[in-house]
């Protein structure tokens, strides 16, 4: 995608390019990344973090041992608390803000709130690339 075209999708844009040269292909992936949205959303966390792509759900799943220690380390928790089955199972890992927002509201995810770029919620600070994430989701989801 163009430079101009990011920042079109960043700043919110329906799939329209800011100039004529990238339209085309501005659409093309607005097409794609339209298409890549979850048929279900239940692998998805409500800050859009993929369960597939998580590293405690995956120690989790695959009885890694290794992994989990390694992910208790990053994460400053004990290793016998990472047993993870998505954050939307009923023994999730965390019951964070978000979560508890999302539910309350009855979203499948925080990109699904309007009230989403005013949120001020720590788990955007404290975890950037989650809020870039939700983000990106956001996008994708007006597009669709």
């Amino acid at each position: 995608m163009g430079a101009c075209g990011a920042a079109a999708l960043a700043a919110g844009a329906t799939g329209l390019s800011c100039c004529p040269s990238c339209s085309k292909k501005d659409d093309a992936v607005a097409q794609v990344e339209a298409e890549s949205l979850p048929a279900d959303w239940t692998m998805i966390a409500y800050c859009c973090l993929e369960c597939d792509k998580c590293d405690a759900y995956i120690a989790t799943q695959n009885d890694d041992d290794a992994l989990r220690a390694k992910v208790a380390k990053e994460w400053k928790m004990d290793a016998e608390k990472i047993h993870c089955n998505g954050c939307k199972a009923d023994n999730a890992l965390f019951n964070c803000e978000a979560k508890k927002c999302a539910v309350a509201k009855g979203l499948p995810t925080c990109a699904h709130c309007d009230g989403f770029p005013m949120c001020d919620k720590e788990i955007w600070t404290k975890w950037p690339q989650l809020k870039e994430k939700t983000e990106t989701m956001r996008a994708r989801l007006r597009l669709s």
